[in-house]
């Protein structure tokens, strides 16, 4: 039976490696300890560290919590690595630059990341540059002076008096007396105009920091300053400073990520990139120059393809960003080769996995466009599955939850209840849908909803209550975000098998290529403490 193929995603799920099991505990005092055997091969426990580490976080994640399926899941990638060089599919093009950018970008990463590790910062350099920024490390605390405005008319008036209050300020007026006098912003006016701390961090308006900032003594205030909402004068009153023992440490990170930040531009702005006028449509014209190297059309779309599709959109019209960009992974890609990271631990294992994955990735596209059928093979699943490639006509009656309401969704299942009860006691189905159902427009048909197919887009319990009934059966309550349904299944209306062999043709190929995975997962032998992993 071919059932499962309708109802399920056509993307291999990784929920086959989710299965029961624990994870291996790992003696950190024994890293050359053997704690499993893979396809007859020891794994070491250092090595069996390395492995995780090197898994993507969607693998990582789904295989945590059992050893033995992390260990199946990299033995499988290798399995189907082998299988993919073996059927030439790493010849192909695109799989070929996948693999190398992605090299590109892991020894790149590396060797950006071993010049942060090797470039020290000392305690003279962090005291420097908390002396330097000190503002950065300050707050600001203001009384203020408002005077808003929303029209021409207004702003005239507002600059006038702001300019009437600054004048009596410099002529020796208090603060706090301009701010009962003039001041229109409520809130502040209340406290003797006292306004929150500014800090060079905040989300506010720059001419109010280094207003704030340029303030030279508690006391001292500001020129009055127009902003879009009103005119301003500010008054320094107290300024307030983190000591350095409490912000070193972030210093020493702000040091840290200037200096990657600037060696990184230093590289990239040293590259020379020219673009070629050329003309014709090959492929293998040299469109631009890479620190002289000729680049070709092949080359630029190579990369493009081998990349995620929202890099690939931000990149396609900028082909200057994306030779920098290459350029870049180059340069540091070769530092980290002259070092050798290539060959040390855990960038190997990195590498390795990556073009594990690549190939994986590859392969399975590729094996499921290649499943031969037959169309016999394509009827038989139409007929084996007619209720999966019919339209359900039902009638439903629904009951609308109380969201957040723990009691009142109690009552509503409770009154749903009640109403199944009814229909199993023999009670009309559409008198009930007159008497209860909370939906006007389905009420007002008797109940009726429109014809629905097993890949519209409604939530798996509302399908999974409709396709387990036989026409004149109703379902249980059904409890969905919304509310509660019961669902009444009037017929199954066959879609012609026209209308849905494409759909089916996909689905078959699906499970085929499925079962073939599967099949090449459960051929893992995986052995851990003595024992023998359940395929």
């Amino acid at each position: 039976m071919m059932a499962k193929s309708i109802v399920a995603a056509s993307a291999l799920a990784l929920a086959a490696w989710a299965q029961a099991g624990k994870p291996i505990v790992l003696d950190p005092s024994k890293p050359e300890e053997v704690i499993a055997t893979l396809d007859g091969k020891p794994v070491t426990a250092a090595e069996y560290q390395e492995l995780l580490v090197s898994l993507d976080a969607k693998m990582r994640e789904t295989t945590k919590n059992s050893g033995e399926e992390a260990l199946r899941l990299v033995g499988w990638m290798r399995r189907m690595a082998a299988e993919a060089e073996k059927r030439g599919v790493h010849d192909n093009p695109v799989v070929k630059k996948q693999i190398e950018l992605a090299r590109l970008q892991l020894l790149s990463s590396a060797a950006v990341q071993e010049r942060e590790t090797e470039d020290p910062v000392t305690p003279f350099e962090q005291n420097a540059y908390y002396t330097k920024n000190i503002n950065q490390y300050s707050a600001v605390m203001l009384k203020m002076i408002q005077l808003p405005f929303a029209n021409e008319t207004e702003e005239l008036q507002a600059k006038r008096r702001a300019e009437e209050a600054h004048a009596k300020l410099r002529a020796g007026a208090g603060f706090v007396e301009m701010v009962k006098q003039y001041s229109k912003h409520e809130p502040s006016k209340a406290k003797d105009g006292d306004f929150d701390e500014i800090r060079m961090s905040d989300q506010v308006p720059q001419s109010i920091k280094d207003a704030s900032f340029g303030l030279k003594k508690d006391g001292d205030y500001s020129e009055p300053m127009r902003l879009p909402n009103g005119y301003y004068i500010f008054q320094r009153t107290k300024v307030t400073v983190e000591p350095y023992e409490k912000v070193k440490d972030s210093i020493f990170t702000d040091i840290k990520q200037k200096r990657s930040v600037d060696w990184v531009n230093k590289i990239r702005e040293g590259l020379k990139i020219e673009a070629v006028q050329s003309t014709g449509t090959s492929p293998d014209r040299v469109v631009a120059k890479l620190d002289g190297r000729p680049v070709t059309q092949r080359e630029i779309d190579g990369y493009l393809g081998a990349m995620e599709e929202k890099l690939r959109e931000g990149l396609k019209n900028n082909i200057g960003e994306l030779l920098r960009g290459m350029g870049f992974m180059e340069r540091t890609a070769a530092l980290a080769i002259e070092k050798k990271f290539d060959q040390r631990s855990p960038y190997r294992t990195q590498l390795e996995m990556m073009r594990l994955q690549a190939l994986t990735n590859a392969l399975m596209q590729v094996s499921e466009s290649q499943v031969a059928f037959t169309e016999a093979d394509i009827q038989k699943v139409y007929e084996e599955n007619k209720i999966f490639v019919s339209l359900a006509k039902i009638k439903l009656i629904y009951l609308p939850g109380a969201e957040g309401d723990e009691k009142a969704d109690e009552a509503v299942m409770k009154q749903a209840g009640e109403i199944y009860e009814k229909l199993k006691a023999g009670a009309d189905f559409v008198a009930m849908v007159k008497q209860y159902s909370r939906d006007p427009v389905t009420r007002d048909k008797n109940g009726d909803y429109p014809p629905a197919k097993v890949t519209d887009d409604i939530p798996g319990e509302a399908k999974r209550a409709i396709w387990a009934l036989k026409p004149g059966e109703f379902s249980r309550p059904t409890k969905l975000p919304n509310g509660v349904y019961i669902y009444k299944l009037m017929a199954w209306e066959p879609m012609s098998y026209a209308s849905v062999r494409e759909d089916l043709v996909r689905r078959y190929k699906n499970a085929k290529n499925r079962e073939w995975l599967m099949a090449m997962r459960a051929g893992v032998d995986v052995k851990v403490a003595g024992r023998t992993a359940a395929k």
